[in-house]
Parts: structure tokens; sequence; C-alpha cells
């Protein structure tokens, strides 16, 4: 009998944690020195405008555009460079698909970078949904892209979401979908 997954991205299929902190912390030099200690220590996972929001201490700084715009530029030229895959991920999607699982992805990346490594690591041809923080006009949280999915194919109501942070076992939760913790991912030290 066929299951359905939903996957986050980030700290559950790939690990992109240093890149994505060597760019909060250049930007944030660049920008807001004074805030370097929480750039170091922010969590990755939520959404871009979320995590800066934080890292600059304001969800209404002055500063968060144009901060937003250069982690995009120096994120997605270099993204390919310090990204890889977790240990058996690849395994891991091909023998679900093998054996007729349908796949999705609901991650708070954003699409652009999310494709450009899927075709990378020769993995977009596992998934059949990738719903992304931006892949609508209207940003989204996991929850609206979890809902998403289960709209455009009612079997992936009762999928298993895999995610590695509290934040995606809550929209496991509010979307009353069972919820498999990634314990190596970034979520790994939240309580």
């Amino acid at each position: 009998m066929a299951r359905h997954w939903i996957f986050d991205f980030d700290g559950t299929l790939v690990h992109s944690e240093a890149a994505i902190t060597q760019c909060f912390q250049r930007i944030t030099q660049k920008l807001a020195p004074h805030r370097l200690d929480v750039a170091k220590n922010v969590l990755i996972g939520p959404p871009l405008r979320q995590t800066v929001a934080e890292i600059l201490g304001d969800p209404e700084h002055s500063l968060i555009d144009e901060f937003v715009s250069n982690f995009i530029r120096m994120h997605d030229d270099d993204v390919l460079n310090h990204t890889t895959a977790y240990p058996s991920a690849h395994e891991t999607l091909a023998s679900l698909h093998q054996r007729g699982d349908k796949i999705a992805i609901a991650t708070n990346k954003r699409l652009a970078p999310t494709i450009k490594i899927l075709q990378h690591f020769n993995w977009d041809k596992f998934f059949i949904f990738v719903e992304c923080s931006d892949s609508e006009v209207i940003m989204r949280d996991k929850h609206q892209m979890i809902k998403t999915i289960v709209e455009k194919d009612n079997d992936f109501k009762g999928a298993y979401f895999v995610g590695d942070t509290v934040g995606d076992g809550l929209s496991a939760n509010s979307s009353n979908l069972p919820f498999i913790k990634a314990n190596y991912g970034y979520g790994r030290t939240e309580g």
C-alpha cells in the first residue's frame, strides 16, 4: 500500500546551515554589527523575513528589505557550494519513490534555491509537489503549504510530515498529520 510523505527541506533532507549562517553573519556585520551575536545563534528554518527581523531585533526595522535582498543575492549565488545531502537522504527518497509512495516538500526556503538544489541532486523526479514560502504571491507558513498540498491531492490528508524543528511539529499537528522528527537537523537543540 502506497504511503504519502511531506518533507521539510533544510535540516531534514539537506544540510545548508553553514551557507545560511555565513550569509546572516556577513550581512549583519555590514548592516548591524551590534547584532552579530544574535546572527551567530539564530535558528535556521523559520521564514527568511522572520529570521531577519529576529536578527535585527524588530519586525518593523528599516533595514529588513535591504538585509533580505543582500541575503538572496549572496545565498543563491553560492548555495550549491555549501549544501550537502544528509546521509541516506537520496536512498530514502529513491526507495519511497520506487515503491510508489507520493512525496512532497513543504519548506520555508524560497523556491529558486530549492529547485536549484533539487535539480543538482537529481531529486526533482521524486516530488509530486514542491511548496515553498514564496511559491505563491502571498508568503505562506508551513501549515498553509501543507493545506495547499492536500488541496491539490486529497491523498496527502493522511501523509506523514518529516521535519526537524518544533515549528515543523506544530505545523504537522495543526494539519492533523503524524510527525516524524529528524533529530539530526537544525532543531536538535530545541526543547
